[in-house]
């Protein structure tokens, strides 16, 4: 590229692992890609570093700051981050936060026509199925490394001849751990994650296999596929990241090695594919290449299946669920419940939902918090394997 035809890119998120990825992407292709803002939570520590190495002039913060480089325009709070989806801002604009913070604002940058890269499940599943014509067109690119994969796979061809989506799992730390010994397991265990390198909820979730359910879901809203046409299998490598199944009989597999650095530079190059320049990163081997997989178990994985009954539930389970799982992680790392117990909260605060269906992105939102604050209520109240079962809404 041309220096006048850089890509202009927005980060959101920048300081977790996944908006890591992406500066790095950026880091490592300056003839194709400029960095113009970043946006985080409070920023960590790196936030300043990062507007000085980027160069970037606007950024976006929960809360303010006075150790930022003198030329960078730093304005903060939901509105920001909304009025920082702006086409004189980037060309394309990185969705790599977590939580439901940036919702609203992926809501306006599609419905702008902005093209965007997507790694935020909540905000996918708060979306729901308003996100699929989206991806179909490509201007929303998935990020995370399956959905990437599956996104890949099914580049060119029609949804009506997929008979399945096919998500990989690493299948956690705890893959062989006998399954009685799982309610010791302690926050340090369930965070150390043997392939991937990640923030400690998401190795939670791995470790649990929730994640794996919640992305079920995220497949489904983001390709336009039944959520029973999408399943799961457990692939310790983690050299497949997912596999399609069509009419036909034939499957397709992306097959590469696990660094999301991968899935970053395809969702801001595509079409195009550029030669590979980011560091430490080589083809997989074929040579003595072993392609296991095995299908979970629910004694193992409770919280899968649970997610698995959230998608045959509809409708607003899928909120519920990763309201539900965010509350349950964040106890269990303060050890106030057990490793187990993360799936049994998950379980009873779906089964226990007494509300309606929640269709706008507001009621959604809400739902989400409501849920987030009755997950702790009864957590700390004690009764979470009690025999009364009081409902919420």
């Amino acid at each position: 590229m041309e220096a006048q035809s850089k890509k202009r890119v927005a980060v959101i998120g920048c300081t977790g692992s996944v908006g890591g990825s992406a500066l790095d992407v950026c880091r490592s292709y300056p003839e194709d890609f400029t960095v113009t803002a970043l946006a985080a939570d409070t920023g960590r520590e790196t936030f300043p570093a990062l507007c000085r190495e980027f160069g970037a002039k606007r950024a976006v913060l929960s809360v303010p700051r006075a150790d930022l480089p003198a030329d960078v325009q730093l304005a903060c709070g939901e509105k920001a981050l909304l009025d920082l989806i702006d086409p004189a801002v980037a060309d394309h604009f990185v969705f790599a936060s977590s939580g439901v913070a940036a919702v609203k604002a992926l809501q306006k940058a599609l419905e702008a026509g902005l093209e965007v890269s997507l790694a935020n499940k909540e905000s996918a599943l708060i979306l729901g199925a308003r996100i699929a014509p989206f991806v179909e067109r490509g201007q929303l690119r998935p990020l995370d490394s399956e959905h990437n994969a599956l996104w890949q796979c099914l580049a060119g061809e029609e949804r009506s001849g997929v008979a399945k989506l096919i998500l990989t799992a690493s299948g956690g730390p705890f893959l062989r751990t006998p399954p009685e010994q799982l309610e010791a397991v302690t926050p340090a265990q369930a965070a150390a994650h043997p392939v991937w390198p990640m923030g400690r909820k998401i190795s939670v979730d791995s470790a649990t296999m929730i994640n794996k359910g919640i992305e079920l879901l995220e497949a489904s809203y983001l390709f336009g596929v039944p959520a029973s046409r999408v399943g799961a299998v457990i692939h310790p490598g983690s050299k497949v990241h997912a596999l399609v199944s069509f009419a036909d009989g034939a499957s397709k597999l992306l097959l590469s090695p696990p660094d999301m650095r991968l899935a970053a530079l395809t969702a801001l190059s595509w079409p195009k594919r550029p030669p590979l320049k980011l560091s430490g990163i080589a083809p997989v081997s074929l040579d003595g290449l072993d392609l296991h997989f095995e299908a979970p178990t629910r004694d193992r994985f409770p919280g899968f299946f649970t997610a698995l009954d959230a998608a045959k539930l509809g409708e607003p389970f899928a909120v519920i669920l990763i309201a539900a799982d965010e509350a349950a992680v964040k106890l269990f790392l303060e050890e106030k419940i057990p490793f187990t117990g993360i799936a049994r909260l998950v379980a009873a605060m779906i089964d226990r939902y007494e509300g309606g269906v929640a269709d706008s992105v507001e009621e959604r939102i809400a739902l989400y918090e409501r849920c987030l604050a009755a997950a702790e209520e009864l957590a700390v109240s004690g009764t979470l394997g009690g025999a009364a079962k009081k409902g919420w809404r």
